[in-house]
């Protein structure tokens, strides 16, 4: 017996409820279905789900494997979607969101540009502000945003992570008190950014400190620039200081500090079959950031 057999009629059947409405969602009857979800329990040796005339529900052993059989799914129809890319090419128009006008600018904007060169059918319209759209509304196809999400109703796809850093001059760290702690960021000149307060973790340690100094944007790019005129301390992406850090105008400051995270997300409505267009942007996209973001 293939061990496939009966994984997308499990998940078929935990994703509609019942038996009945995934046979009809799969096009099958209710009795192949039955057949094939008990082969695949013969199989593993465990019962998966627990069936009463009233309502189904996962076992514990149902629980764990439902995890990896979605995912296997999921897998598979990303194939699917990948294989029929192939068969004819993208046309129109593809409106993109990026709140980040600095990760739009570095890398998104030259990655869809490369996107469009593939696809000369494509015209995109490349939108970069801080504006939170509406997708729907505004006609967007899709966004990409950082960070925790607030809009449920949107499908996220996963594209890549970075963390925030503090970086610095070594001529300002001359001249100035050691920083081994945040706390001693508070009588340093802080180069501030959207963020009023700053955040900072090590191991099961939390502080939390509101910065105070004399230059302040919500441009990376521009605190990047006034850390290394020798300014201050400034914190933003660390894909924004690549170069300096590489040339040595600036260092890491407190980098133990600063190790979790952001997210980058690709967005758009649920509820809908995505346009050629659409979907292999965003497939190239996830192939060009996924497991090898450019800024390492």
């Amino acid at each position: 017996m293939k061990r496939s057999q009966g994984v997308l009629e499990f998940v078929q059947v935990i994703e509609a409820g019942s038996f009945s409405a995934a046979a009809r969602q799969l096009g099958m009857s209710k009795a192949f279905v039955s057949q094939r979800v008990a082969q695949l329990e013969e199989r593993l040796g465990s019962r998966l789900l627990q069936r009463t005339t009233r309502k189904l529900s996962l076992t514990a052993a149902g629980e764990v494997y439902s995890r990896y059989a979605r995912e296997v799914v999921s897998q598979l129809a990303e194939g699917e979607e990948r294989v029929r890319d192939f068969q004819q090419s993208p046309q129109g128009r593809l409106k993109i969101s990026i709140v980040d006008g600095g990760l739009g600018e570095y890398y998104l904007g030259p990655a869809l540009a490369r996107f469009a060169a593939l696809n000369p059918g494509v015209v995109v319209d490349l939108d970069l502000s801080s504006r939170l759209v509406d997708l729907v509304e505004e006609g967007f196809d899709f966004a990409i945003r950082v960070g925790k999400l607030s809009d449920s109703s949107l499908v996220a796809r996963k594209l890549a992570s970075f963390r925030y850093g503090l970086y610095a001059a070594p001529a300002y760290l001359e001249r100035q008190a050691a920083v081994t702690t945040p706390e001693q960021l508070r009588a340093h000149n802080c180069l501030t950014g959207a963020t009023p307060r700053w955040q900072f973790s090590r191991g099961e340690q939390s502080v939390e400190i509101k910065p105070q100094g004399s230059w302040h944007s919500k441009s990376g790019q521009v605190l990047i620039a006034a850390a290394s005129a020798s300014l201050g301390i400034a914190r933003t992406a660390s894909f924004y200081a690549e170069t300096a850090l590489a040339t040595g105008h600036l260092v890491e400051v407190l980098a133990d500090w600063t190790r979790d995270q952001t997210c980058i997300w690709i967005v758009y409505p649920s509820g809908r079959n995505l346009p050629r267009r659409v979907s292999c942007a965003i497939h190239f996209l996830l192939d060009d950031f996924r497991d090898n973001p450019p800024w390492g």
